[in-house]
């Protein structure tokens, strides 16, 4: 059975002890699960969890009353890939969008286990926060804000894998793509006995078949399934290698496109029956690829969300449009081809049953907090998934993950007061979930004036 830390979904234990009870009257619950509305709806929160819900139920004694006439009522949404990299938390973003929960897949893990604190003392409004402290790789990390384990041997995993577990107590662990083959089998068999979650790249020297076989919890970026898919992949394969080995960025990219041009769809079915089959939980960052083409550039540096990113987290960041004027048009040609088979094979994923998680690589330059997850289900539903499928993806796919489906993932008895309020049906269009009038956090009412009260432009 997969590991969970108990005390992650205590973190609002502070909002608990509450005056009066609340009763939301008159909502139209979305069901994840079966993609239906339930319509006209009562649920009595007590404390931080959802006491019942029905079609009708009297107010308890002094009893706080929300009327959700008219409002669609969704689980709180979980962004499954982001980095709390920065000393500036962006937790009223996360918020503001109705993002309840995030999987931080590496950062400074002292600064994040403050934050979890503060946020169970009441201290700090925040989402659950998953962490995985800093990720295994085999090379020293060039990025300061993300420490790394360093990892060569397999004796160096198993020692890796002790020292995240019982003297960091990270609730995952996160592996980078230049993991040494010997060394992830070594870390994953260790974490299969003892129980923590591996999740992260597909390393270079690992075929993604190979991962479902080990049982890699989730694969994120859909690294390596492109060239799993190559009908020439074992042709490919140790030509790419030697090829990154040497940092031979021309013969990369004719190799990526290589890939591209054998794909193999037999091949690809074949191997998303696997991922289905074995649970292999799959974290697309759709939004992510589709920042890499540049294609909106020129929109993203105009955004008017900018303001509410500290100005100490923008300083750095690099406009993608000169990005742009340096990339060769044969270059933002793959680009796009590559973006484009992507999302195709996102689409099949899901056709053939394999669980799909919504992430957004938030921390990135010009990503924006919470609402990137909005724009992640845009391209899902885009690529080929209904929205109630992409709904599932950031709320009841993440908590079946975490093993935490009987507490979250959607609106019913006994759940968390995890909830967002709509002002139109995300079934009928999943744009309606930027349509947010309110968000529930463990309980505690968050208006849309306090939610923009909580976002403050250009704070350092």
């Amino acid at each position: 059975m997969r590991y969970v830390r108990p005390l992650l979904y205590l973190v609002l234990l502070a909002f608990h002890a509450r005056a009066a009870d609340i009763l939301i009257r008159n909502a139209n619950i979305v069901d994840v699960k079966t993609g239906e509305v339930l319509t006209r709806r009562f649920i009595l929160i007590h404390g931080d969890r959802i006491q019942s819900v029905a079609p009708s139920i009297r107010p308890t004694r002094n009893a706080q009353i929300v009327d959700a006439r008219g409002k669609y009522v969704i689980p709180g949404l979980w962004d499954m890939h982001v980095h709390l990299w920065y000393k500036q938390n962006q937790f009223p973003m996360f918020l503001a969008w109705g993002v309840t929960g995030v999987r931080d897949m590496g950062s400074n893990l002292d600064q994040v286990k403050r934050w979890r604190s503060e946020i169970k003392s009441g201290d700090l409004l925040g989402p659950h926060i998953e962490t995985c402290g800093p990720p295994v790789d085999g090379v020293p990390s060039d990025d300061p804000k993300l420490p790394i384990t360093l990892v060569r041997t397999p004796a160096e995993a198993r020692t890796a894998y002790d020292h995240l577990e019982q003297d960091l107590n990270v609730d995952f662990i996160k592996i980078l793509s230049h993991l040494p083959r010997d060394a992830y089998f070594a870390l994953i068999e260790r974490a299969r006995k003892w129980g923590l979650p591996v999740a992260g790249h597909v390393p270079d020297s690992v075929t993604v078949d190979e991962a479902i076989t080990a049982r890699q919890n989730s694969m994120e970026h859909l690294m390596g399934v492109m060239m799993s898919c190559s009908s020439e992949e074992q042709k490919i394969r140790p030509l790419r290698a030697l090829a990154m080995e040497q940092k031979d960025g021309k013969a990369l990219a004719g190799y990526a496109e290589r890939i591209l041009v054998t794909f193999d769809a037999t091949k690809a079915s074949n191997l998303f029956e696997r991922m289905a089959r074995y649970s292999s939980y799959q974290v697309p960052t759709l939004v992510m690829w589709r920042r890499n083409t540049y294609a909106d550039a020129e929109d993203v540096v105009r955004d008017p969300r900018l303001r509410y990113i500290p100005a100490a987290i923008r300083k750095d960041w690099e406009d993608p449009r000169e990005i742009k004027k340096n990339i060769p048009e044969s270059t933002m040609g793959l680009l796009s081809h590559q973006y484009e088979r992507l999302a195709w094979v996102v689409a099949q994923m899901q056709r053939q049953g394999v669980p799909i998680m919504a992430g957004t690589d938030t921390g990135d330059p010009y990503t924006f907090a919470g609402y990137d997850l909005h724009r992640e289900l845009q391209l899902l539903v885009k690529a080929g998934l209904t929205p109630a499928q992409a709904l599932r993806s950031a709320t009841l796919t993440p908590a079946e993950y975490l093993d935490s489906d009987e507490s979250l993932g959607s609106v019913g008895q006994g759940k968390m007061a995890d909830l967002v309020f709509l002002d139109a049906d995300p079934l009928k269009d999943i744009r309606n979930t930027q349509k947010i009038s309110a968000v529930m956090l463990g309980g505690k009412y968050l208006s849309r004036s306090k939610l923009y009260s909580m976002l403050q432009p250009g704070r350092q």
